[in-house]
């Protein structure tokens, strides 16, 4: 491959590192603004209740627990801001009286979440930093080497 056609290789790769990082950083922009607005949901029409923990998977903690209206709910979503729980666990939930399948645990919001997408950002730049870094200093090397033989 000659030197000129690698260059624009490593322009293109540098280009797509940039867009992969930009893409998942909406996603996770998008998540906060999803996390703050579930907040709010449940601030506004907020009821309490025991709940128990019938499931944790990595991406879902099942719980249940008895509404205001005497209805037993299994959010399909699990609950947001799970960290830590276990299952047979009993603890209180705040929940939307508008949509019982809106719940967060009692004393946890969107900050809780934004550590963790904070260190997904920081972890998403860092990679994608180096690999352009990275990127950007090996097409000069390779224009070197083949401008040399």
């Amino acid at each position: 491959m000659s030197a000129v056609r690698l260059s624009r290789v490593h322009r293109w790769m540098r280009l797509v590192t940039l867009l992969i990082a930009g893409a998942l950083t909406v996603m996770l922009l998008a998540l906060v603004v999803a996390m703050v607005v579930n907040d709010r949901e449940i601030t506004s029409h907020r009821a309490r209740a025991a709940a128990t923990v019938l499931s944790v998977t990595p991406l879902r903690t099942g719980i249940e627990f008895v509404d205001a209206a005497g209805v037993t709910v299994r959010p399909a979503g699990g609950v947001l801001y799970p960290g830590l729980l276990r299952v047979g666990q009993e603890f209180l939930v705040e929940y939307n009286t508008q949509n019982p399948q809106q719940v967060r645990v009692v004393g946890r919001s969107a900050v809780n979440g934004l550590v963790m997408i904070g260190g997904a950002l920081a972890l998403v730049w860092l990679v994608a930093g180096g690999l352009w870094w990275w990127l950007s200093r090996a097409a000069p090397r390779i224009r070197l080497r083949g401008s040399i033989g």
